[in-house]
């Protein structure tokens, strides 16, 4: 029986610490964001959110039967994608959505399997600079600005993977570093849509004076798929669904397992 109540106890710790890793993780997110000129300090993990977002548009432009002849990074952090062919109505919904149900698995895991976190965070380093090496180059003004933090950030995740050994419990061991990273990069891949839109809903679909280039893929999706009309409906659909989906991770992996914690009474 000692050994239940023992067992209770580390499970409860390590649950509250992954509940309040994320509850700081998501404010400081938002207040970071939404603070003039503190907003730089996540700016590494926002290139690789959006240059990630690129990655599913150019993987879905493939699988529609289309074909991706460039794919440039600019200093800003955007991405620019040569393609042709393929199927619009269905990869212009790829990037947002495919990086909220990505964000929200990345979420559960992080927090539902912590034995897997170090693998984890070394598969998303190493898929983020092998992606940047094979595929991804700068942009013509040969500024390498963006790739490289880019690059750099899934260095890092690769280096905290190999180096995140420790005690979980324990906030300066190199596993609750790489917790916290992850825990961050999850929540900002998962609300990616909802942190993008101001810009989604103040931006035409496609530049003013080349209207062969796509900047909105929201709006492009909206006018040009779909009927036309606000771009407000679609982008709060997906908002509400990416919301839903990472509260969905949120409950199998935090909520449910305290609920799934014997209490007392139960203890024989």
């Amino acid at each position: 029986m000692l050994r239940i109540f023992v067992e209770r106890k580390v499970r409860r710790q390590v649950i509250y610490r992954s509940l309040l890793i994320s509850s700081a993780a998501f404010a400081a997110i938002f207040v970071l964001l939404n603070t003039q000129g503190a907003d730089g300090v996540l700016r590494p993990v926002s290139m690789f959110v959006d240059n990630f977002e690129g990655a599913l548009y150019n993987i879905a432009m493939v699988l529609t039967g289309g074909s991706v002849s460039g794919f440039t990074l600019s200093p800003q952090g955007s991405y620019m994608i040569t393609f042709s062919g393929g199927n619009p109505a269905l990869w212009l919904q790829a990037g947002y959505l495919g990086c909220a149900l990505l964000g929200a698995l990345m979420f559960f895991l992080v927090n539902r399997a912590p034995h897997l976190l170090r693998g984890l965070a070394m598969l998303t380093g190493a898929f983020t600079v092998g992606y940047l090496a094979l595929f991804i180059r700068p942009d013509a003004a040969g500024d390498w600005l963006s790739w490289i933090a880019c690059a750099g950030f899934g260095a890092l995740l690769i280096a905290l993977g190999w180096k995140g050994r420790g005690d979980i419990n324990q906030f300066r061991s190199w596993k609750s570093v790489t917790q916290i990273v992850m825990t961050v990069v999850a929540l900002m891949t998962a609300l990616h849509i909802v942190l993008d839109l101001p810009y989604i809903l103040s931006t035409p679909a496609r530049l003013p004076d080349d209207a062969t280039t796509i900047i909105n893929p929201v709006a492009a999706l909206v006018e040009e798929h779909l009927g036309g009309g606000s771009v407000a409906p679609i982008a709060g659909l997906w908002s509400a669904g990416a919301i839903a989906m990472l509260a969905a991770a949120f409950y199998f992996s935090i909520s449910r397992q305290l609920k799934q914690i014997p209490k007392n009474d139960d203890i024989v």
